[in-house]
């Protein structure tokens, strides 16, 4: 009776000693230098001197415990999803958390960390120079331009940054570059979110409604027509600025998924100037010249709701999705594909 109870007793410590080697093989973690750097693998052993650690690139490695600033464990599958992306630095965990399809939301990216991102006809590419500071260029078809974004955490979950873009086209059909700048706040963590953002950009003259002018020349042709030239000394200058409202969301539906949402609500505020000082000559008739003073209600709503899939094959994070844009009097749908590579 006392040897069965004896193998019995030793049989279950042998189980639960193999029990506890199987928790420690599955265990994976990532692992902070004082440098900076980030090494993750499986951990073999974790002694008072050395981390053990079995990496995906190097093989098996010893970690001296004096070097390190930080580990933390991490799921198999955030394992498996960090080492695809190469999101390998300090503790970020969703490769693109700070932006949305194109709004950008309070989370910067890491000092050294980038992405490019493409969809053919715009592409642009932004790099942490700091914690707070992102720097970015962009480029189309069309015209070029540059961003900033400068943020930080401002409490647990909730993260804040302000910035601007800045674009100029190729050919010279605007008179002067267009910006837009934004400040915003988002709640929630890296793969759960929420962002609201506000805006305005450049303001562009819109028309010229004449009050009081007079005719200043004529010209008499041979075939009987008489050209007149006006001098215009009063008359009011219309200006119009875009306001933005943008809400966005993010939540990760699966390892390797994020469904998104990115909406913008956008207004022109109209705003007229009366100009006494300034006389203006034209050749056409001032009955006929003025603006569309249709009020300060002119809006349009664009709303976006897809996908953002993390391929296991190479790394590169794909946008899917259905753009709606709708007016007082008008609407219309579009897709959303975009690339982005993350580095």
């Amino acid at each position: 009776m006392f040897v069965l109870a004896f193998a019995a007793i030793q049989g279950q410590a042998q189980t639960t000693i193999e029990s506890q080697s199987e928790a420690v093989v599955e265990r994976f973690v990532r692992v902070v230098m004082n440098d900076g750097s980030v090494k993750m693998g499986q951990l073999l052993s974790d002694t008072p001197d050395v981390i053990y650690l079995d990496t995906r690139n190097l093989g098996k490695i010893n970690v001296p415990k004096y070097l390190v600033a930080q580990m933390m464990d991490l799921t198999a599958s955030e394992y498996d999803r960090l080492s695809i992306s190469r999101a390998a630095r300090n503790t970020r965990i969703n490769p693109q958390s700070s932006r949305y399809f194109f709004a950008p939301s309070g989370i910067q990216l890491k000092r050294g960390e980038g992405y490019f991102q493409s969809n053919i006809a715009l592409n642009s590419v932004s790099i942490g120079v700091t914690d707070n500071i992102t720097v970015g260029g962009l480029l189309s078809f069309i015209g070029a331009g540059a961003s900033l974004k400068i943020g930080k955490e401002i409490a647990p979950n909730v993260h804040a940054s302000f910035g601007g873009i800045g674009f100029k086209d190729y050919v010279g059909e605007l008179d002067r570059p267009i910006g837009l700048v934004f400040a915003n706040i988002t709640w929630g963590t890296e793969d759960r979110n929420l962002t609201v953002n506000i805006g305005t950009g450049t303001k562009f003259e819109n028309s010229t409604t004449p009050i009081t002018w007079g005719v200043s020349d004529s010209t008499v042709y041979d075939y009987g027509y008489t050209s007149y030239e006006y001098t215009i000394t009063e008359y009011e200058e219309e200006s119009v600025r875009p306001l933005l409202l943008n809400v966005s969301g993010m939540v990760q539906i699966s390892d390797f998924k994020w469904l998104i949402s990115e909406n913008y609500f956008i207004r022109s505020v109209r705003n007229s100037t009366l100009v006494t000082n300034a006389p203006m000559v034209t050749f056409s008739d001032p009955v006929y010249m003025g603006g569309n003073n249709s009020g300060n209600a002119d809006g349009v709503a664009i709303l976006s709701v897809g996908v953002r899939n993390l391929s296991k094959r190479n790394g590169w994070l794909w946008d899917y999705g259905m753009v709606g844009v709708i007016g007082s009097d008008f609407g219309f749908g579009a897709p959303w594909v975009s690339a982005t590579l993350p580095f």
